[in-house]
Protein backbone atom coordinates (compact mmCIF):
# COMPACT_ATOMS: atom_id res chain seq x y z
CA UNK A 1 0.00 0.00 0.00
CA UNK A 2 2.84 2.39 0.78
CA UNK A 3 4.27 2.19 -2.78
CA UNK A 4 0.80 2.91 -4.15
CA UNK A 5 0.39 5.97 -1.96
CA UNK A 6 3.84 7.31 -2.77
CA UNK A 7 2.96 6.90 -6.44
CA UNK A 8 -0.39 8.68 -6.18
CA UNK A 9 0.23 11.39 -3.60
CA UNK A 10 2.53 13.60 -5.75
CA UNK A 11 -0.30 14.07 -8.26
CA UNK A 12 -2.84 14.64 -5.50
CA UNK A 13 -0.65 17.35 -3.94
CA UNK A 14 0.07 19.03 -7.27
CA UNK A 15 -3.67 19.13 -8.00
CA UNK A 16 -4.14 21.42 -5.00
CA UNK A 17 -5.54 19.08 -2.37
CA UNK A 18 -3.27 20.60 0.30
CA UNK A 19 -3.11 24.15 -1.08
CA UNK A 20 -2.07 26.00 -4.22
CA UNK A 21 1.38 25.71 -5.82
CA UNK A 22 2.61 22.98 -3.48
CA UNK A 23 4.68 19.93 -4.31
CA UNK A 24 4.87 16.56 -2.65
CA UNK A 25 7.91 15.87 -0.47
CA UNK A 26 7.18 12.69 1.49
CA UNK A 27 4.65 10.41 3.11
CA UNK A 28 5.11 8.44 6.30
CA UNK A 29 2.66 5.96 7.75
CA UNK A 30 1.84 6.29 11.42
CA UNK A 31 3.21 3.51 13.59
CA UNK A 32 -0.25 2.08 14.23
CA UNK A 33 -1.47 2.85 10.77
CA UNK A 34 -4.49 0.60 10.22
CA UNK A 35 -7.63 1.99 11.81
CA UNK A 36 -10.13 0.03 13.84
CA UNK A 37 -13.89 -0.47 13.45
CA UNK A 38 -13.81 0.00 9.69
CA UNK A 39 -14.78 -3.32 8.15
CA UNK A 40 -15.87 -1.97 4.74
CA UNK A 41 -12.58 -0.34 3.78
CA UNK A 42 -8.89 -0.18 4.61
CA UNK A 43 -8.01 2.88 6.68
CA UNK A 44 -4.48 4.24 6.88
CA UNK A 45 -3.13 7.07 9.00
CA UNK A 46 -0.08 9.03 7.95
CA UNK A 47 1.67 12.36 7.41
CA UNK A 48 2.11 14.12 4.08
CA UNK A 49 4.91 16.69 3.93
CA UNK A 50 4.63 19.38 1.25
CA UNK A 51 7.13 21.80 -0.28
CA UNK A 52 6.25 24.61 2.13
CA UNK A 53 7.48 22.31 4.94
CA UNK A 54 3.95 21.82 6.23
CA UNK A 55 3.04 18.42 7.65
CA UNK A 56 -0.49 17.29 7.00
CA UNK A 57 -1.89 14.53 9.20
CA UNK A 58 -4.27 12.54 7.03
CA UNK A 59 -6.58 9.55 6.96
CA UNK A 60 -6.58 7.61 3.71
CA UNK A 61 -9.42 5.26 2.85
CA UNK A 62 -8.80 2.50 0.30
CA UNK A 63 -11.23 -0.02 -1.12
CA UNK A 64 -11.30 -3.60 0.12
CA UNK A 65 -9.10 -5.95 -1.90
CA UNK A 66 -11.62 -8.76 -1.36
CA UNK A 67 -13.75 -8.48 -4.51
CA UNK A 68 -16.65 -10.50 -3.07
CA UNK A 69 -16.96 -8.22 -0.04
CA UNK A 70 -16.49 -5.15 -2.22
CA UNK A 71 -19.41 -6.24 -4.38
CA UNK A 72 -21.55 -7.38 -1.44
CA UNK A 73 -21.34 -4.02 0.31
CA UNK A 74 -21.26 -2.02 -2.95
CA UNK A 75 -18.05 -0.26 -2.02
CA UNK A 76 -17.79 1.44 -5.44
CA UNK A 77 -21.15 3.11 -4.78
CA UNK A 78 -20.09 3.97 -1.24
CA UNK A 79 -17.00 5.77 -2.53
CA UNK A 80 -19.16 7.61 -5.06
CA UNK A 81 -21.54 8.70 -2.32
CA UNK A 82 -18.88 9.87 0.08
CA UNK A 83 -17.08 11.91 -2.56
CA UNK A 84 -20.39 13.38 -3.76
CA UNK A 85 -21.37 14.26 -0.20
CA UNK A 86 -18.13 16.11 0.49
CA UNK A 87 -17.75 17.77 -2.91
CA UNK A 88 -21.34 18.78 -3.71
CA UNK A 89 -24.06 18.00 -1.20
CA UNK A 90 -22.54 19.11 2.10
CA UNK A 91 -21.28 22.44 0.66
CA UNK A 92 -24.79 23.09 -0.66
CA UNK A 93 -26.38 22.28 2.70
CA UNK A 94 -23.88 24.47 4.55
CA UNK A 95 -24.49 27.34 2.11
CA UNK A 96 -28.24 27.16 2.72
CA UNK A 97 -27.67 27.12 6.47
CA UNK A 98 -25.32 30.11 6.47
CA UNK A 99 -27.71 32.18 4.36
CA UNK A 100 -30.49 31.96 6.94
CA UNK A 101 -30.69 34.06 10.09
CA UNK A 102 -31.41 32.67 13.52
CA UNK A 103 -30.10 29.14 13.08
CA UNK A 104 -27.83 27.14 15.35
CA UNK A 105 -24.29 25.91 14.83
CA UNK A 106 -23.29 23.74 11.92
CA UNK A 107 -22.42 20.11 12.65
CA UNK A 108 -18.71 19.39 12.84
CA UNK A 109 -17.34 17.28 9.98
CA UNK A 110 -13.91 16.09 8.90
CA UNK A 111 -12.12 18.21 6.27
CA UNK A 112 -12.24 16.52 2.87
CA UNK A 113 -9.02 16.74 0.87
CA UNK A 114 -9.33 14.46 -2.14
CA UNK A 115 -11.38 11.63 -3.60
CA UNK A 116 -11.17 9.37 -6.64
CA UNK A 117 -13.57 6.61 -7.70
CA UNK A 118 -12.68 5.34 -11.18
CA UNK A 119 -13.51 1.69 -10.41
CA UNK A 120 -12.86 -1.10 -12.90
CA UNK A 121 -9.18 -1.73 -13.56
CA UNK A 122 -8.31 1.27 -11.37
CA UNK A 123 -10.23 0.05 -8.32
CA UNK A 124 -7.10 -0.59 -6.25
CA UNK A 125 -6.00 3.00 -6.82
CA UNK A 126 -9.30 4.56 -5.75
CA UNK A 127 -9.00 6.47 -2.50
CA UNK A 128 -10.42 9.16 -0.24
CA UNK A 129 -8.16 11.48 1.73
CA UNK A 130 -9.44 13.29 4.82
CA UNK A 131 -7.84 15.36 7.53
CA UNK A 132 -6.86 13.25 10.54
CA UNK A 133 -9.12 14.45 13.34
CA UNK A 134 -7.09 12.91 16.17
CA UNK A 135 -4.66 15.86 16.43
CA UNK A 136 -7.73 18.10 16.79
CA UNK A 137 -8.67 16.26 19.97
CA UNK A 138 -11.38 14.01 18.51
CA UNK A 139 -11.42 10.30 19.19
CA UNK A 140 -13.80 7.38 19.21
CA UNK A 141 -15.54 6.51 22.44
CA UNK A 142 -13.49 4.15 24.60
CA UNK A 143 -16.54 1.93 24.98
CA UNK A 144 -16.34 -0.90 22.51
CA UNK A 145 -20.06 -1.46 22.05
CA UNK A 146 -22.55 0.64 24.00
CA UNK A 147 -22.02 4.26 24.99
CA UNK A 148 -23.27 6.08 28.09
CA UNK A 149 -26.05 8.63 28.35
CA UNK A 150 -23.81 11.72 28.01
CA UNK A 151 -22.22 10.39 24.83
CA UNK A 152 -25.63 9.45 23.45
CA UNK A 153 -27.11 12.88 24.04
CA UNK A 154 -24.29 14.85 22.44
CA UNK A 155 -24.24 12.45 19.47
CA UNK A 156 -27.99 12.89 19.04
CA UNK A 157 -27.56 16.66 19.14
CA UNK A 158 -25.01 16.40 16.33
CA UNK A 159 -27.38 14.20 14.33
CA UNK A 160 -30.20 16.69 14.86
CA UNK A 161 -27.99 19.48 13.49
CA UNK A 162 -27.19 17.34 10.46
CA UNK A 163 -30.86 16.54 9.83
CA UNK A 164 -31.73 20.19 10.34
CA UNK A 165 -29.61 21.06 7.31
CA UNK A 166 -32.09 19.17 5.12
CA UNK A 167 -35.13 20.97 6.50
CA UNK A 168 -33.45 24.34 5.96
CA UNK A 169 -32.35 23.47 2.40
CA UNK A 170 -35.82 22.11 1.54
CA UNK A 171 -37.30 25.39 2.78
CA UNK A 172 -34.86 27.66 0.96
CA UNK A 173 -34.15 25.77 -2.29
CA UNK A 174 -36.55 22.79 -2.52
CA UNK A 175 -36.01 22.05 -6.21
CA UNK A 176 -32.23 22.32 -5.96
CA UNK A 177 -32.24 20.09 -2.88
CA UNK A 178 -34.19 17.34 -4.62
CA UNK A 179 -31.98 17.61 -7.69
CA UNK A 180 -28.70 17.37 -5.81
CA UNK A 181 -29.62 14.35 -3.69
CA UNK A 182 -30.60 12.43 -6.82
CA UNK A 183 -26.89 11.74 -7.32
CA UNK A 184 -26.80 9.45 -4.28
CA UNK A 185 -26.46 5.77 -5.21
CA UNK A 186 -28.43 3.11 -3.39
CA UNK A 187 -26.24 0.71 -1.40
CA UNK A 188 -28.98 -1.44 0.15
CA UNK A 189 -30.03 -3.45 -2.90
CA UNK A 190 -28.11 -5.13 -5.70
CA UNK A 191 -28.70 -4.77 -9.44
CA UNK A 192 -31.42 -7.42 -9.23
CA UNK A 193 -33.30 -5.47 -6.57
CA UNK A 194 -32.41 -7.85 -3.74
CA UNK A 195 -31.11 -6.82 -0.32
CA UNK A 196 -27.38 -7.22 0.16
CA UNK A 197 -28.12 -10.35 2.26
CA UNK A 198 -29.94 -13.06 0.33
CA UNK A 199 -31.93 -16.18 1.26
CA UNK A 200 -34.67 -14.55 3.33
CA UNK A 201 -32.04 -12.96 5.57
CA UNK A 202 -34.22 -10.40 7.36
CA UNK A 203 -36.69 -13.06 8.46
CA UNK A 204 -33.86 -15.25 9.74
CA UNK A 205 -32.13 -12.40 11.55
CA UNK A 206 -35.47 -11.60 13.16
CA UNK A 207 -36.17 -15.22 14.04
CA UNK A 208 -32.93 -15.32 15.98
CA UNK A 209 -34.22 -12.58 18.28
CA UNK A 210 -37.84 -13.73 18.42
CA UNK A 211 -36.89 -17.30 19.31
CA UNK A 212 -34.65 -16.13 22.14
CA UNK A 213 -37.31 -13.72 23.43
CA UNK A 214 -39.88 -16.52 23.53
CA UNK A 215 -37.39 -18.80 25.28
CA UNK A 216 -36.98 -16.21 28.01
CA UNK A 217 -40.44 -14.68 28.24
CA UNK A 218 -42.81 -16.80 26.21
CA UNK A 219 -45.74 -16.41 28.60
CA UNK A 220 -45.61 -12.63 28.18
CA UNK A 221 -45.06 -12.41 24.43
CA UNK A 222 -46.29 -15.56 22.69
CA UNK A 223 -49.76 -14.09 22.02
CA UNK A 224 -48.64 -10.46 21.80
CA UNK A 225 -50.29 -8.61 18.90
CA UNK A 226 -47.26 -6.45 18.23
CA UNK A 227 -44.93 -9.44 18.15
CA UNK A 228 -47.27 -10.96 15.57
CA UNK A 229 -47.07 -7.76 13.52
CA UNK A 230 -43.30 -7.64 13.91
CA UNK A 231 -43.11 -11.18 12.52
CA UNK A 232 -45.25 -10.08 9.56
CA UNK A 233 -42.89 -7.18 8.86
CA UNK A 234 -39.69 -9.20 8.94
CA UNK A 235 -41.39 -12.07 7.14
CA UNK A 236 -42.00 -9.74 4.19
CA UNK A 237 -38.23 -9.35 3.95
CA UNK A 238 -37.00 -7.16 1.12
CA UNK A 239 -40.44 -5.63 0.57
CA UNK A 240 -40.49 -4.32 4.15
CA UNK A 241 -37.08 -2.75 3.72
CA UNK A 242 -38.14 -1.11 0.46
CA UNK A 243 -41.20 0.39 2.18
CA UNK A 244 -38.98 1.79 4.93
CA UNK A 245 -36.82 3.52 2.34
CA UNK A 246 -39.66 5.30 0.54
CA UNK A 247 -39.50 9.00 1.56
CA UNK A 248 -42.57 10.43 3.28
CA UNK A 249 -43.03 14.16 3.35
CA UNK A 250 -42.80 16.57 4.99
CA UNK A 251 -40.30 15.00 7.39
CA UNK A 252 -37.84 13.12 5.19
CA UNK A 253 -34.21 14.21 5.48
CA UNK A 254 -30.85 13.31 4.05
CA UNK A 255 -29.85 10.59 6.51
CA UNK A 256 -26.27 9.78 7.38
CA UNK A 257 -27.10 6.14 6.74
CA UNK A 258 -24.57 4.55 9.11
CA UNK A 259 -24.86 6.66 12.23
CA UNK A 260 -23.37 4.71 15.12
CA UNK A 261 -20.45 4.89 17.55
CA UNK A 262 -17.98 3.74 14.85
CA UNK A 263 -18.67 6.87 12.79
CA UNK A 264 -18.73 9.63 15.38
CA UNK A 265 -15.73 11.05 17.21
CA UNK A 266 -15.84 12.98 20.47
CA UNK A 267 -13.91 15.91 21.93
CA UNK A 268 -13.59 15.97 25.72
CA UNK A 269 -13.11 18.60 28.39
CA UNK A 270 -10.46 18.44 31.11
CA UNK A 271 -12.51 16.10 33.26
CA UNK A 272 -13.37 13.70 30.44
CA UNK A 273 -16.91 14.80 29.56
CA UNK A 274 -17.79 14.84 25.85
CA UNK A 275 -18.25 18.42 24.63
CA UNK A 276 -18.27 18.12 20.83
CA UNK A 277 -18.98 15.52 18.18
CA UNK A 278 -17.63 15.08 14.67
CA UNK A 279 -19.47 13.03 12.04
CA UNK A 280 -17.65 11.04 9.37
CA UNK A 281 -18.04 8.15 6.92
CA UNK A 282 -20.73 9.30 4.49
CA UNK A 283 -20.70 6.28 2.20
CA UNK A 284 -24.32 5.19 2.72
CA UNK A 285 -26.50 8.33 2.87
CA UNK A 286 -30.09 8.19 1.76
CA UNK A 287 -33.17 10.38 1.70
CA UNK A 288 -35.85 9.14 4.09
CA UNK A 289 -37.31 9.30 7.56
CA UNK A 290 -35.04 10.59 10.35
CA UNK A 291 -36.08 7.39 12.15
CA UNK A 292 -33.78 5.45 9.80
CA UNK A 293 -30.77 7.07 11.46
CA UNK A 294 -32.30 7.19 14.93
CA UNK A 295 -33.41 3.58 15.13
CA UNK A 296 -30.08 2.23 13.93
CA UNK A 297 -28.17 4.49 16.33
CA UNK A 298 -30.31 3.55 19.30
CA UNK A 299 -30.28 -0.19 18.71
CA UNK A 300 -26.57 -0.28 17.99
CA UNK A 301 -25.45 1.87 20.92
CA UNK A 302 -27.87 1.60 23.86
CA UNK A 303 -28.29 -1.09 26.46
CA UNK A 304 -31.66 -2.55 27.35
CA UNK A 305 -31.57 -0.82 30.74
CA UNK A 306 -30.78 2.57 29.25
CA UNK A 307 -33.55 2.24 26.67
CA UNK A 308 -36.02 1.42 29.41
CA UNK A 309 -34.93 4.28 31.69
CA UNK A 310 -33.99 7.16 29.35
CA UNK A 311 -35.79 6.63 26.03
CA UNK A 312 -37.97 9.72 26.36
CA UNK A 313 -35.01 11.83 27.46
CA UNK A 314 -33.00 10.79 24.40
CA UNK A 315 -35.77 11.53 21.92
CA UNK A 316 -36.49 14.84 23.65
CA UNK A 317 -32.82 15.83 23.39
CA UNK A 318 -32.91 15.18 19.64
CA UNK A 319 -36.17 17.11 19.14
CA UNK A 320 -35.02 20.11 21.17
CA UNK A 321 -31.78 20.49 19.21
CA UNK A 322 -33.55 19.92 15.90
CA UNK A 323 -36.00 22.75 16.60
CA UNK A 324 -33.11 25.09 17.42
CA UNK A 325 -31.13 24.13 14.32
CA UNK A 326 -33.54 25.58 11.76
CA UNK A 327 -34.77 29.15 11.14
CA UNK A 328 -38.19 30.31 12.27
CA UNK A 329 -40.97 29.05 10.03
CA UNK A 330 -39.23 25.83 8.97
CA UNK A 331 -41.31 22.77 9.78
CA UNK A 332 -39.62 19.98 11.71
CA UNK A 333 -41.24 17.05 13.51
CA UNK A 334 -42.31 17.59 17.09
CA UNK A 335 -42.04 14.79 19.60
CA UNK A 336 -45.44 13.25 18.80
CA UNK A 337 -44.64 13.30 15.08
CA UNK A 338 -41.22 11.79 15.71
CA UNK A 339 -42.86 9.02 17.73
CA UNK A 340 -45.01 8.27 14.71
CA UNK A 341 -41.93 8.11 12.49
CA UNK A 342 -40.29 5.70 14.93
CA UNK A 343 -43.40 3.51 15.10
CA UNK A 344 -43.37 3.19 11.32
CA UNK A 345 -39.65 2.87 10.57
CA UNK A 346 -37.87 1.48 13.66
CA UNK A 347 -37.73 -2.00 12.14
CA UNK A 348 -35.19 -0.59 9.67
CA UNK A 349 -32.78 -0.04 12.55
CA UNK A 350 -33.48 -3.58 13.71
CA UNK A 351 -32.75 -4.99 10.24
CA UNK A 352 -29.21 -3.65 10.32
CA UNK A 353 -28.37 -3.92 14.00
CA UNK A 354 -29.62 -7.53 14.06
CA UNK A 355 -26.49 -8.66 12.21
CA UNK A 356 -24.05 -5.82 12.83
CA UNK A 357 -24.41 -5.67 16.63
CA UNK A 358 -23.57 -9.37 17.15
CA UNK A 359 -20.73 -8.98 14.65
CA UNK A 360 -19.28 -6.21 16.82
CA UNK A 361 -18.97 -8.67 19.70
CA UNK A 362 -16.33 -10.63 17.81
CA UNK A 363 -12.77 -9.54 18.55
CA UNK A 364 -11.20 -11.46 15.67
CA UNK A 365 -11.92 -10.74 12.03
CA UNK A 366 -12.55 -13.99 10.16
CA UNK A 367 -11.74 -14.27 6.47
CA UNK A 368 -15.02 -15.30 4.85
CA UNK A 369 -13.70 -15.10 1.30
CA UNK A 370 -15.01 -18.00 -0.75
CA UNK A 371 -18.30 -18.36 1.13
CA UNK A 372 -21.47 -18.42 -0.94
CA UNK A 373 -24.57 -16.40 0.00
CA UNK A 374 -25.97 -19.08 2.32
CA UNK A 375 -22.64 -19.66 4.05
CA UNK A 376 -22.18 -15.90 4.54
CA UNK A 377 -25.65 -15.60 6.07
CA UNK A 378 -25.08 -18.55 8.39
CA UNK A 379 -21.77 -17.03 9.41
CA UNK A 380 -23.49 -13.78 10.39
CA UNK A 381 -26.21 -15.69 12.27
CA UNK A 382 -23.54 -17.30 14.44
CA UNK A 383 -21.78 -14.06 15.33
CA UNK A 384 -21.82 -13.14 19.01
CA UNK A 385 -23.07 -16.54 20.14
CA UNK A 386 -25.62 -16.57 22.99
CA UNK A 387 -24.82 -12.98 23.96
CA UNK A 388 -25.52 -11.87 20.39
CA UNK A 389 -28.85 -13.68 20.43
CA UNK A 390 -29.74 -12.03 23.74
CA UNK A 391 -28.97 -8.57 22.33
CA UNK A 392 -31.10 -9.17 19.23
CA UNK A 393 -33.94 -10.44 21.45
CA UNK A 394 -33.75 -7.29 23.57
CA UNK A 395 -34.17 -5.15 20.46
CA UNK A 396 -37.20 -7.20 19.40
CA UNK A 397 -38.62 -6.79 22.90
CA UNK A 398 -38.18 -3.03 22.77
CA UNK A 399 -39.87 -2.72 19.39
CA UNK A 400 -42.79 -4.81 20.64
CA UNK A 401 -43.08 -3.00 23.99
CA UNK A 402 -43.02 0.40 22.25
CA UNK A 403 -45.55 -0.81 19.66
CA UNK A 404 -43.20 0.19 16.84
CA UNK A 405 -44.98 -2.08 14.35
CA UNK A 406 -46.90 0.22 12.04
CA UNK A 407 -46.99 -1.05 8.48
Amino acid sequence: MEPLLREELPTIVSNGAFGKNLKYVSFELDKDHVGQDQYMSTILFGTVTTSDESQHRVVIKLKLRDEKMRILFQIDFQFHNEITMYERIIPFLFECHRSMAGVGDLPTLARFLYGRNKCGEFVEKDLIVLENINPLGFRLSKDRLFIDYNHLVIALQALAKFHGLSYTAKYKHPDRFQEIIMDIRDTQFDVDGQWIFKNNALSRFGKRGVDRLLERSGDLYRENEHLRRFNEIIGDGDNSLRRALVPREPFSVLCHGDFNRNNVAFQYDDVGHPVNVLLFDFGTPRYGSPALDLSFFFYMNTTKNLRESRWDDLLNAYCLTLAKSVPSGVRVPNRAELDSEMATFAYYGFAHSSFFLPYQLESNVVDNEGMDDEETLEWFLQQGGDIGSDLVAEIVQHIVDMEYTNL
